[in-house]
């Protein structure tokens, strides 16, 4: 057993390990030193995702200079994922103890206070929040620890029966199940924080509380005018799934959006709780068929946040989420300010490995399904061609669209070599499972020849084994090489 991180022998720490399953780990002070972060890189971490809901802009951008530093001594490269905090619904200033909140008690809120007086009214951020509620709503705070029903709505005061209570603390989350809010899902704070997030040249953008594609094409004109002017290429949009109404309007989400990232804490809240299992395994499944990224969040490993060792539960909720053909598993809290940031990379890194090696995460014959376009029809037929073992490893360019993008839609068990013209934009495609960008330069010779001659010198794939070289021209012409 492993009592802490630095017990771990530093020859397991050779190279980054290499499961087709990317882990993305939220950094903060518990892993903002170097040593650590190439610890956690060489650990298995793959994308490093940065809280914008805490620290200031001096903090987050020595952050980011420690990624690229710690990525560089691995010998490898890290994704940089900006979380943008969206909008926060809370209650407002309360007495340092707090206030307690009995059960069956009516208590009243106003959106037109800003602090609490004995007796009074419960002060609330969100100032159109008489506006958004009404009778038979129910009220969560506090991460749902405590559960209200609305009972009157007069004037700015919302008057509320207390079903579940607790103490309740100044500035406290608040989550509205039954209620559309009225609150934009992108804030000023949002808007400063991409602004300095494109400047430091982050390669994954997080939009939270999302409700409908809309928003995402607003900031994606913001992000496109701001990396046009900065000369750099723009960074892709992951949409967090944490409301009911994301729920309701996903499909429209997704044809905006460039990956989805389900966030069940919030979720969980804002729906039954028994039905986010269900909701993950469809939208995993979705996405995996659309060919877009999708990450699992929230309490994966939550209990290694204080303890070295992982609960039976959190290490099957993370090989699940391997077996659904998730691209990537999330951890929050347990790296950011855990006690064991790098030994939770490690274990989340060694339970994939074991998911990913037994016969359940294999796509099976009755998932291929949706065969209507010729791009996934040749992502099956390499699929086939990889468990048959005919080739061991497939090659093709992020310049090929559609074609390249679905490659991995049944989730072929070799290495799909991703050929990128820019670093930027290989270290955009980590996200993805399986695939391994590389950046291939213009020289002389067709595709195949240059990629081959690339990974061949790098020794990236095996010596006499047969690898399959995809290609598509401009005009529709698609071509499979296997030599």
């Amino acid at each position: 057993m492993f009592l802490y991180r630095d017990t771990i022998p530093v020859q397991t720490l050779v190279m980054p390990v290499q499961n087709r399953t990317r882990i993305v780990a939220t950094i903060g002070p518990a892993s903002a030193s170097v040593p650590i972060l190439v610890r956690m890189i060489r650990g298995g971490m793959n994308v490093a995702r940065l809280n914008f809901s805490h620290g200031t802009h001096q903090d987050h951008k020595r952050l980011i200079r420690h990624i690229r530093t710690a990525a560089k001594k691995a010998g490898t490269e890290v994704s940089i994922l900006q979380d943008l905090q969206g909008p926060k619904m809370r209650v407002g200033n309360l007495p340092e103890d707090g206030v307690y909140l009995k059960s069956r008690q009516i208590i009243t809120f106003s959106t037109a206070v800003d602090e609490y007086k004995e007796g009074s009214h419960l002060p609330v951020t969100h100032k159109n929040l008489h506006k958004d509620v009404k009778k038979g709503h129910h009220i969560y705070l506090d991460d749902g620890l405590m559960e209200l029903e609305v009972q009157s709505v007069r004037g700015r005061i919302i008057k509320a029966k207390v079903l579940v209570g607790g103490v309740l603390l100044s500035h406290k989350g608040m989550n509205l199940p039954d209620s559309k809010i009225s609150i934009e899902s992108f804030t000023k704070k949002d808007a400063v924080d991409l602004a300095f997030g494109l400047e430091q040249g982050v390669d994954w953008v997080a939009l939270s509380f999302v409700t409908g594609p809309a928003i995402i094409k607003k900031v994606r004109r913001i992000m496109q005018a701001k990396s046009y002017s900065l000369k750099q290429p723009t960074p892709k949009i992951f949409a967090k799934i944490e409301r009911r109404e994301a729920v309701d309007n996903f499909v429209g989400i997704l044809a905006e959006v460039d990956g989805i990232l389900l966030a069940r804490g919030d979720l969980g809240i804002e729906m039954p709780y028994e039905e986010v299992p269900i909701i993950q395994k469809e939208f995993i499944e979705i996405c995996r068929q659309a060919g877009k990224p999708v990450i699992v969040a929230t309490h994966m490993l939550q209990s290694m946040t204080v303890h070295a060792r992982a609960t039976r539960a959190e290490v099957s909720d993370v090989a699940n989420a391997v077996i659904d053909h998730a691209d990537a598993v999330m951890l929050s809290a347990e790296t950011a300010t855990g006690k064991y940031p790098y030994l939770t990379v490690h274990t989340m890194a060694t339970v994939i490995e074991e998911a990913e090696q037994s016969r359940f995460d294999d796509i099976t014959f009755y998932q291929l399904h949706g065969l209507d376009d010729v791009e996934t029809a040749i992502a099956q037929a390499l699929h086939v061609m990889c468990e048959n073992d005919h080739i061991v490893g497939i090659v093709t360019a992020m310049s090929y669209g559609s074609v390249a993008h679905m490659v991995n839609t049944f989730r072929p068990n070799v290495p799909i070599h991703m050929a990128c013209p820019k670093k930027e934009i290989a270290r955009q495609a980590l996200v993805r499972a399986g695939i391994h960008p590389f950046v291939l330069g213009d020289d002389p010779g067709t595709f195949v020849m240059r990629a081959e001659r690339y990974l061949r010198k790098n020794k990236m794939i095996p010596a006499k084994k047969k690898i399959a070289y995809l290609t598509s021209s401009p005009g529709g012409e698609i071509q499979l090489t296997i030599r």
